[in-house]
């Protein structure tokens, strides 16, 4: 007789294969405050941020703990929704799944660009940090510079992910280069819909951050 061995948490594990990625593709989304929102709308794709702002606006409560996880849980529902978008164009390219399989494969191939977007997030706040220490140059250097370095290496990363991750749950070969080519839609669109600063966006911004942090 075979042994199968099957933990009592499995299901659990599943749930969280979905839950962990979608909070943390979607989390920067809601962090911004009234000082750094306009930077978040630069750094990412503007309906995104005034989507999470809105929710925040619809929950806002004076109590600063539940503040905090308003703050989080409008982006995380946000990065579920959109996770579970790409799931619908996966499961039509794999088509050898149940789509709830097929959202937990995107959702954990997608981990690479939930750090992507922890990252810059992180970056825009220690931006915001170092604009009364640092010259307008090296303020200039971080914005345009730096997020495209870290774009380049979490997108290998992503293709890395859907082609091992195919292999590994069986998807065959043609359909792992469908997978492929999703992926780098999905890149190509949330770039083009307004991921990174650009240097116009920069020129505008630069002075208003410098007027909202010297008061």
């Amino acid at each position: 007789m075979e042994n199968n061995y099957t933990t009592p948490l499995a299901r659990w594990a599943r749930i969280l294969e979905i839950f962990i990625p979608g909070y943390m593709f979607g989390k920067a989304y809601g962090i911004a405050d009234e000082k750094t929102v306009d930077l978040f709308r630069a750094e990412f794709p503007a309906f995104l941020i005034d989507t999470a702002q809105s929710l925040k606006g619809m929950l806002h409560t004076e109590n600063q703990n539940l503040e905090r996880f308003i703050t989080n849980t409008a982006g995380a529902v946000i990065g579920f929704l959109l996770i579970a978008i790409l799931a619908i164009v996966m499961h039509l390219v794999l088509r050898d799944r149940k789509y709830l399989d097929s959202l937990r494969f995107t959702a954990v191939t997608l981990l690479p660009i939930a750090v992507l977007n922890g990252t810059l997030s992180h970056a825009v706040k220690t931006l915001v940090e170092n604009m009364g220490t640092q010259t307008v140059d090296a303020l200039t250097k971080s914005a345009l510079e730096g997020p495209r370095n870290y774009i380049i290496l979490n997108f290998c990363f992503y293709m890395i992910c859907l082609w091992m991750l195919g292999r590994r749950t069986g998807v065959i070969r043609t359909r792992r280069w469908g997978i492929i080519c999703v992926g780098i839609a999905f890149m190509a669109i949330y770039i083009a819909s307004g991921l990174m600063i650009t240097a116009s966006e920069w020129q505008v911004l630069l002075p208003k951050l410098q007027e909202a942090l010297s008061h």
